[in-house]
């Protein structure tokens, strides 16, 4: 066996020595731990749904029309023109209600603020069946649901028409009702007006140009909505 000599062992003893509190420091006492578990924040309070209501009916409808030159000479001519054209207005008219039914409508809807368009407060935007009878959905003055709201507004499409002539080309004309039931009215003034605007697109002449005329015709409906909504004046 090798001894050390003296001078190293004595070094070696004095490190030792001068550890050994430290150590038994470590060892005798709790770490310290991060707290790893995070501190629940307090639950926000719910968000209570807006007290007013506006109440939206698509149409069912979808008329169409496309006159040509004799139109422009008496009652004879139109009849005349009316009779050239009626496969053609038949079909256009059933290809409208496709193009730019109830879903459609809602669609087109959705893409814009409705309640800015309109001008009121935060309300619930609920999405009615569409009314197929127009003495009802045109002329009826009371709510159309059974919704007892105080405050309450009810938004109608009336009326899809395409036509074309032969002056003006073709377009799209929406009609529209506002019905304001704030302050909990019962029956209520109906404020009706239009929208219309020209079309490049719509009828497409090939199955190609089907999705570009299809979105124009749905644009061109948001646009006209919010021609007549420019009429709507806000509520004092």
């Amino acid at each position: 066996m090798k001894f050390l000599p003296p001078a190293v062992a004595t070094a070696i003893a004095a490190t030792c020595l001068s550890a050994a509190p430290a150590i038994a420091q470590d060892a005798g006492s709790v770490p310290e731990v991060a707290a790893t578990t995070p501190v629940l924040e307090a639950a926000a309070a719910p968000v209570a749904a807006p007290s007013c209501e506006l109440r939206i009916f698509p149409t069912l409808e979808g008329q169409a029309q496309t006159t040509g030159w004799l139109s422009g000479f008496g009652i004879v001519g139109a009849v005349a023109d009316a009779a050239a054209n009626k496969d053609r207005n038949l079909s256009e008219a059933e290809y409208l209600k496709e193009a730019l039914g109830p879903q459609m409508q809602v669609d087109a809807l959705k893409s814009i603020d409705l309640l800015e368009a309109l001008k009121l407060p935060p309300s619930q935007i609920i999405w009615e069946t569409p009314i197929a009878d127009r003495k009802v959905s045109t002329k009826a003055t009371t709510r159309l649901s059974n919704s007892t709201a105080p405050c309450y507004v009810e938004l109608l499409v009336t009326q899809n028409f395409y036509t074309k002539k032969a002056i003006y080309g073709r377009s799209l004309n929406n009609r529209f009702i506002f019905k304001d039931f704030r302050g909990g009215k019962t029956k209520t003034a109906m404020v009706k007006g239009r929208g219309g605007n020209g079309l490049e697109h719509f009828p497409p002449k090939t199955t190609d140009e089907t999705e570009t005329a299809e979105k124009e015709l749905r644009d061109v409906f948001v646009k006209n909505f919010l021609e007549y909504a420019k009429g709507i004046k806000a509520a004092k």
